[in-house]
């Protein structure tokens, strides 16, 4: 949506300002006038009115007529981008004047309750039904009826002259407003960007400092580690560093499987230390396909998944299993495979689905998985997956045996 689209009549002119202005030209041309937003509901108070019109507004049933006669009488003057004089639902002369700012209607300036000399006199106004429509005194408005003015067109006219000029006074400060915040916004943005800019070039730095300095920090922490003969944590750091480095080595890299699952059995490792006897994995790779290559984090994720998703809450006997195998002269498959929690059946076909109708809360390494190796593969590639609840879960990956990648 536009600032014009979502730009309000009181959001351009100052109600106190406005309702000076009314007053001082309603004093000016001695003919009512009102300024109504484009629901027809008046804006600032009311100037002049004429006590036949009060007395109308006075009635809740009346007041929300003359709303929708005002409402509608402003959309055909947008409509027609034109003043206009049409008479009102209780038979007195009215005209609008469209308030428009960059072609967007944001209300009215309305003036009139008269009556045309020579066409129309004080008891042409059917008062009876008047009466009856909106609960108000005969009587009453047999008294109101005779101060209704009753002009020449000429002189109304000449009002709706001056109607338009404060239309087009409205408008005018509507569009000097629209291109103060248009210039305040784009100013705004400009530094957002710089800032934004001045991060990324940060962020750069950085990223270009910390795996130097993390890989230094956790190869002085296993020489620390050994010093205090723990065998175990020095074990761990140094896992730790080389899955780090693994990982920003081969980020956009086709890595031998054999690398891959080295990388993959120090994840393990590092999680098994951390489950304590709860977790155990099994790694079998067949030998005949560890020098095919692999895309680099297709495998993580999904191992990442079945340890976190799958065996966090197991209290005991969790377990992985990976198995890669060649299935014809051209395919291999790799499955992973725990025996956690599952995935229910719901959840599981929505996940099947990924490749026709990705739901990014489900499954979020799965579908990257799926989609990457889309990208390398197309029809050439498959990932499936079964699994059943508190039983655990199988992902399959099917791939074409590649030796080379470039």
């Amino acid at each position: 949506m536009t600032l014009s689209e979502k730009m309000k009549l009181t959001d351009i002119i100052d109600m106190n300002t406005l309702y000076s202005i009314q007053e001082k030209m309603g004093k000016l041309i001695d003919i009512p006038q009102i300024t109504t937003d484009t629901e027809g509901i008046p804006v600032g108070k009311i100037s002049n009115f004429i006590p036949f019109c009060r007395l109308i507004r006075s009635s809740p049933k009346g007041s929300q007529q003359c709303i929708l006669c005002d409402q509608q009488a402003g959309r055909l003057a947008m409509e027609e981008k034109q003043r206009r004089i049409y008479t009102c639902h209780a038979g007195l002369i009215d005209c609008a004047a469209p308030i428009i700012v960059n072609d967007f209607h944001v209300g009215s300036v309305l003036g009139g309750q008269v009556l045309f000399k020579g066409e129309k006199n004080r008891d042409s106004i059917d008062i009876e039904r008047i009466s009856r429509q909106f609960d108000i005194s005969l009587d009453v408005l047999k008294v109101a009826v005779e101060f209704i003015p009753v002009v020449s067109r000429e002189q109304l006219q000449d009002s709706v002259e001056c109607y338009s000029l404060l239309a087009n006074y409205i408008d005018q400060i509507g569009v000097n407003r629209l291109a103060k915040e248009q210039l305040l916004m784009d100013a705004q943005a400009k530094i957002l960007l710089e800032q934004k800019a001045r991060q990324m070039k940060l962020k750069t730095i950085q990223a270009q400092m910390h795996p130097h300095f993390l890989f230094n920090t956790l190869n002085s922490i296993a020489r620390m580690a050994l010093l205090e003969n723990a065998s175990q944590t020095e074990e761990l750091i140094y896992s730790l560093s080389d899955l780090l480095r693994y990982n920003l080595k081969n980020e956009d890299n086709f890595p031998r499987i054999r690398d891959d699952i080295s990388n993959i059995n120090k994840y393990l490792f590092i999680q098994s230390q951390s489950y304590s006897d709860r977790v155990s994995y099994e790694i079998d790779i067949d030998e005949s396909i560890m020098d095919y290559r692999i895309p680099s984090m297709i495998l993580q994720p999904i191992v990442e998944n079945s340890m976190i998703h799958g065996l966090e809450t197991k209290s005991e006997g969790g377990k992985i299993e990976i198995v890669g195998r060649l299935i014809s002269k051209h395919e291999l498959e790799i499955k992973i495979t725990d025996n956690g929690k599952g995935i229910k059946a719901e959840v599981l076909n929505l996940i099947r689905q990924m490749g026709i109708n990705s739901n990014k809360q489900l499954g979020i390494g799965l579908i990257n998985t799926y989609d990457r190796l889309r990208h390398h593969f197309g029809d050439r590639c498959g990932l499936t997956i079964e699994s059943s609840p508190n039983v655990g879960t199988c992902v399959s990956i099917r791939i074409p045996c590649v030796q080379e990648y470039s």
